[in-house]
């Protein structure tokens, strides 16, 4: 923030006035300001930017050694060489590449390695570069690839890469995560609250269920079922046709979810295994029209 000299303490005297728990501190700017991960020097009349690390930067990085694909170690070097670049003017640049390597080394990365993928990524920001004025230029529209992602298992998904071209790339992800072994500390959602599930639905009066899926709150989805009977439209509602047809209702009190995922195809899927999967189903032949038949003799030894 800009202010004169003899206003700054008054303006962080009204901020801190606000509220009791809230209270500001305040820097006053010199040569030199840490701002983001970028400081900030002023050198005369002009402003220059250098790397900024925390006091509490712990200089840790994915491990060369984890059990990881090889791109995403390559992909590790690269975002510090990206960092360097982007962050600092070229007159920090060697100090910087110095700190990078100090740093890689400390992650077990072989020299080797650092130094022919530091190389190999200072080249693609340099034709990345030239191909943009060249595209600008052209006014050529660059087509963009299509992306398979697999989860990483040493030995077996590096087999996937023959899989490359121009129109198609080939990523990896981790099946290890933190996330199984750091619980996130927050309540958990009611059931009619969550949302991105695979539900069942089942009659009061005999065994038929509705499977279906939906990425809102499961109780807006069942409140809409519930209300179909009460609309005036021709939209063909396979409940609501049970429910005039045979005078059954169903058990609102206790839809059970299936499964829950916020990717939209991979939800897709599982309504379609779990509809497959129902002893008297009242969903329509359509809503398993998109279920690979490769699944089928799984789900019936299921």
């Amino acid at each position: 923030m800009a202010a004169p000299d003899s206003s700054v303490n008054y303006i962080l005297d009204i901020f801190n006035s606000q509220h009791p728990r809230l209270q500001f501190t305040i820097e006053v700017e010199g040569d030199r300001s840490n701002f983001l991960d970028v400081i900030v020097i002023r050198d005369n009349e002009t402003i220059e930017f250098d790397w900024y690390h925390k006091p509490t930067f712990s200089g840790r990085y994915l491990n060369f050694w984890s059990q990881h694909p090889v791109s995403q170690k390559i992909g590790t070097v690269a975002g510090l060489v990206d960092r360097v670049v982007l962050l600092s003017n070229p007159k920090f640049h060697f100090s910087n590449f110095v700190f990078i390597i100090e740093v890689l080394l400390g992650n077990d990365y072989p020299l080797d390695f650092i130094f022919e993928n530091i190389n190999n990524r200072l080249k693609s920001v340099i034709m990345a570069s030239n191909r943009k004025d060249v595209v600008r230029e052209n006014s050529v529209d660059v087509v963009q690839p299509s992306w398979f992602t697999f989860p990483f298992v040493r030995g077996i998904t590096e087999k996937f890469n023959r899989l490359k071209s121009d129109h198609m790339r080939v990523s990896f992800y981790s099946i290890n995560t933190l996330r199984k072994f750091i619980r996130v500390q927050k309540d958990p959602l009611s059931r009619n609250k969550r949302s991105n599930v695979v539900y069942k639905i089942s009659c009061k009066n005999c065994d038929a269920s509705y499977v279906g899926q939906t990425c809102r709150q499961l109780k807006t989805r069942i409140t809409e079922h519930k209300n179909h009977i009460r609309w005036n439209t021709s939209t063909r509602n396979v409940i609501t046709e049970h429910r005039l047809q045979e005078g059954h209702e169903f058990d609102w009190d206790n839809v059970a979810i299936l499964d829950e995922e916020p990717h939209y195809r991979k939800r897709l899927t599982s309504e379609m295994i779990f509809i497959r999967k129902q002893t008297h189903g009242l969903n329509m032949q359509t809503d398993m029209e998109g279920l690979p038949k490769a699944y089928l003799p799984i789900i019936g030894r299921l």
